[in-house]
């Protein structure tokens, strides 16, 4: 029951910023993120420096099952000394939070604060940003824990 009250909650706050897209021309991204976990990426920009990111990931195998999600509030800086045609280089921080599950009896589901920080790339003429992030996480349920996770992605933008 947690895991469907955590995703309706996280589908509504991306509702919500879709709504204030219109500051920023790239407006909402989906692509793929491979590390830890690998998923889908998103993203969805709120103003022209801040975006609302995460990464959705799922398993289902015949012993065991995992669903794993994530949403971050994002802050990026934009190098403005470099000048290249391409695109734009940048670097961005940030505070979220984690929802984990598995299917075995013996854990249970995973509740974590986030700090991610990371480079970006965005592309000038075509939709598309690559992104590298680290972020540790505290995991605040069911027991205290520290770790990371990092993801190395893309987004393609459909706006």
């Amino acid at each position: 029951m947690k895991k469907w009250i955590v995703t309706t909650l996280l589908i509504a706050a991306l509702g919500l910023a879709a709504q204030s897209v219109n500051a920023q021309d790239r407006g909402f991204g989906i692509g793929g993120a491979i590390g830890g976990p690998d998923g889908i990426s998103y993203k969805v920009w709120t103003a022209q420096d801040q975006a609302l990111a995460g990464v959705v990931s799922f398993n289902a195998s015949e012993g065991s099952s995992s669903f794993y999600t994530s949403l971050d509030y994002l802050f990026h800086k934009y190098y403005t000394d470099l000048d290249w045609e391409v695109g734009d280089l940048h670097y961005y921080y940030g505070a979220g939070a984690g929802f984990q599950w598995y299917s075995q009896d013996f854990v249970d589901e995973q509740f974590m604060a986030r700090l991610p920080a990371g480079f970006g790339f965005d592309f000038t003429d075509v939709p598309v940003d690559l992104f590298f992030e680290l972020a540790p996480q505290i995991q605040v349920a069911p027991e205290f824990n520290f770790g990371f996770n990092g993801n190395l992605g893309f987004r393609f933008y459909l706006n």
